[in-house]
């Protein structure tokens, strides 16, 4: 990404209640030129346009007080409710049941999964060649996208390989459905989400990046720049984190290698390195995906990285054999300063047709303890027999 991207940001910034979510928004005016690589400095200048002022600013006057407490954040893996795409592609019953097995995880003051496609309801995509066979451009049906308010997604994440499957077109309305519906996207370049979450007469504000390695998307190829991002949002809100989508992809991808990773001849990021400037410039936590598969976690200055959540509700056109087919809902609990409280990754699984559903086999424990203690031997999490993740 160029940096001087930075200067043009579209902050959403909504007020969530205990029980539900009531929206305001707020959009930044057009900023100067700006230099060909700006800092940290010249992005933040760019952001105080539209400042959390905005948040604090309306809740003040419904007589609350900015006055942080801790925040119970709900983070998935990969979302795909269907695509007209593919041969019996769409769910029988409209998605209805799908995330039947895992109602009661769907919860918290944020519930976050990432969004694999785009809605789209006719045309083509230009991303794959007529003939070929290993290329996927996914396009569900715009009246599928009830089922994520209905399970209980406040935000989606469209920093994805998928968000461009059909072009500009159907991603802003992708984007401008999900938000009539009363979702929040993010991830798309220049736009970042702004929480204030609401608990009786005090309020907390939430900020959460995506990245990914692609042109419409903060770029986690370039640790600087992203590390400029964070750095620029991080003096307006009390907690932040930050989310990707990267790394290589397939059962063989369970490990988080120390150095850069390649899908085909496709950089997908040397994210240890990444994961930590992040962290380094001001996220309280990182939360990934991108890889199909759960990675290891590790925590880096007492705040929690999970390299991967995997596969979570992809219906059709995703491989879900073996490690592929294991999942989880992240839990995350963080104080009003953004310091770690507890973690939890209850073991799921998800077959083929159906959505995910608890495994009493427990075999994604079993996965993330393995590749946790070889990945990251002095800074790995301990996970216990339930998911609990505490530091090392």
């Amino acid at each position: 990404m160029n940096l001087a991207r930075a200067h043009r940001l579209l902050v959403t910034v909504a007020t969530v209640a205990t029980v539900a979510t009531v929206a305001t928004a707020a959009t930044a005016a057009t900023a100067p030129t700006a230099p060909t690589a700006p800092t940290a400095a010249t992005a933040l200048t760019a952001l105080t346009a539209l400042t959390a002022a905005t948040a604090r600013t309306a809740a003040t006057a419904q007589g609350v007080v900015h006055d942080p407490f801790p925040v119970r954040l709900s983070f998935t893996g990969d979302i795909n409710l269907g695509t007209r795409t593919l041969k019996e592609g769409i769910p029988p019953d409209s998605g209805r049941g799908l995330l039947a097995g895992v109602a009661s995880l769907l919860s918290g003051d944020l519930v976050i999964g990432n969004f694999e496609g785009v809605l789209s309801d006719s045309g083509r995509s230009a991303k794959c060649a007529p003939k070929a066979t290993r290329c996927y451009a996914f396009a569900t049906p715009t009246w599928l996208a009830t089922r994520l308010v209905e399970a209980g997604f406040t935000h989606a994440n469209l920093a994805n390989n998928h968000a461009n499957d059909y072009g500009q077109t159907w991603r802003a309305h992708t984007e401008a459905t999900l938000r009539q519906l009363g979702l929040t996207p993010y991830g798309p370049l220049d736009e970042i989400a702004i929480t204030a979450v609401r608990q009786g007469e005090r309020m907390t504000l939430v900020g959460v990046i995506g990245f990914s390695t692609y042109p419409h998307a903060y770029n986690l190829l370039d640790p600087a720049c992203s590390a400029a991002i964070v750095d620029s949002v991080r003096p307006l809100v009390d907690v932040l984190v930050v989310t990707f989508h990267g790394g290589s992809e397939g059962a063989r991808a369970v490990r988080t290698p120390s150095g850069p990773e390649f899908l085909g001849g496709e950089p997908r990021g040397s994210l240890r390195r990444w994961a930590r400037a992040v962290i380094d410039a001001g996220a309280d936590a990182v939360v990934g995906h991108g890889p199909h598969v759960l990675r290891g976690v590790e925590f880096y200055r007492a705040r929690p990285i999970f390299y991967s959540l995997g596969n979570f509700l992809t219906y059709r056109g995703f491989n879900l054999n073996g490690a592929l087919g294991l999942t989880t809902v992240l839990s995350l609990e963080l104080n009003g300063d953004g310091s770690f409280v507890s973690a939890r990754m209850p073991p799921l699984v998800q077959r083929a047709g159906t959505g995910p559903v608890p495994d009493p086999k427990r075999r994604a424990i079993a996965l993330l303890r393995r590749v946790t203690r070889l990945d990251f031997p002095e800074t790995g999490a301990s996970i216990g027999g339930d998911g609990a993740i505490t530091p090392p």
